[in-house]
């Protein structure tokens, strides 16, 4: 148990990162929606992405700055149980010592009960997230094999330095993929014999390619099973394929090799051939998603017309919002770590706490 502990203390971690993360991302979403950056969806999606590569770093960041803060201001606490420990010996807080040792060492004693089984409701709670992690596991590695299964059994129509094109009778609607060593573009067969649609799906994919949107989707995915539960997870996950296909759409227009109102008209006919594809959409970036389709489509129209036509004044934006990303995720992170070994203020909450327990017995005498 002792070794699993440490592996808990980082999930809950990591929950409240992500937790807070959505929070920033909420007030970043809103302050661009102020601005002439509302409709500018393949700059909203670099933040997004700049956010979401915080948090993968958020444990790096915040031995960062705890050891930034040990070499700048020595002793000086940067966990809010230690500030919390602090505020209480300057006398800050008013609480019985007791009362206080027991709500600071209450997510401690919570971790001891769930991996000692010593509380029936966490231990239920656990048993359904391990059920639904499983699902999430096998439903993945099902989408996996599915998929798989679809590129061996395409044609090599063309090849580039890092990508395959593969022609299928399987599917009915592109999708981008990558193995382990290359990525593929599957394209139905049938856009063979249409040469305008052929092009704009090539230009869709490839741009996703580009993008590195395969493997943010897969990274996202490969975390569902241990995050699904938690609901800024799930929303921050939603806003990332959202934008992921606006952004998509907008960086192919706004680079002026496709016009706008015949790829509108291409999303249209492809609307049209959508058809059920069972846990396909786990590992590829379609061109269309089945279940939203027609919510999907009507945004990714007009976000086609309402795309920016310049690139250069968003790179300093995205700049300075991963900065900011950087110090608030860095800062909460090195806010919900807990604790190693026993601080100088720890040691005095120990001795008040048990002084405070030794008159109570003398009191009882």
């Amino acid at each position: 148990m002792t070794a699993v502990k440490p592996v808990l203390d980082v999930y809950l971690e990591l929950n409240l990162i992500i937790v807070l993360s959505l929070l920033v991302w909420l007030g970043v979403r809103f302050a661009m929606k102020l601005t002439s950056l509302r409709f500018a969806y393949f700059a909203q999606l670099r933040v997004l992405k700049a956010l979401l590569l915080c948090i993968v770093l958020s444990p790096i960041l915040a031995i960062g700055l705890s050891e930034m803060f040990e070499f700048a201001l020595p002793g000086r606490p940067v966990a809010l149980g230690d500030i919390a420990v602090a505020a209480f010996l300057r006398g800050d807080i008013a609480l019985p010592a007791t009362q206080f040792e027991s709500l600071l060492n209450a997510r401690e004693r919570w971790a001891e009960n769930v991996l000692n089984g010593g509380s029936l409701s966490a231990t239920l709670v656990l048993a359904m997230l391990a059920v639904g992690a499983t699902g999430l596991v096998l439903r993945v590695a099902y989408a996996a094999i599915r998929v798989r299964e679809t590129v061996n059994s395409s044609f090599l129509w063309r090849r580039s330095a890092k990508v395959d094109i593969r022609l299928s009778d399987r599917i009915s609607v592109p999708f981008a993929v990558r193995g382990l060593w290359r990525r593929h573009v599957v394209l139905p067969t049938y856009l063979l014999d249409k040469p305008e649609e052929l092009r704009f799906a090539i230009a869709h994919e490839f741009q996703h390619v580009r993008a590195g949107d395969v493997e943010w989707q897969l990274m996202l995915e490969l975390l569902r099973p241990l995050l699904f539960w938690n609901p800024a997870y799930i929303a921050l996950k939603y806003d990332f394929e959202r934008l992921r296909e606006l952004g998509c759409d907008q960086s192919i227009v706004s680079r002026r090799r496709l016009n706008a109102s015949d790829y509108a008209n291409c999303l249209l006919n492809y609307c049209g051939r959508i058809v059920s594809r069972d846990g396909a959409h786990v590992l590829n970036v379609a061109l269309v998603s089945g279940g939203r389709a027609k919510r999907v489509l009507r945004q990714r129209v007009l976000a086609l017309s309402d795309a920016p036509r310049r690139y250069r004044p968003f790179n300093a934006m995205v700049c300075g919002c991963a900065l900011v990303f950087v110090g608030v995720l860095a800062f909460g992170s090195a806010s919900v770590r807990q604790a190693d070994g026993w601080s100088h203020d720890r040691l005095m909450l120990s001795t008040v706490v048990n002084l405070e327990r030794l008159a109570e017995r003398n009191q009882g005498n």
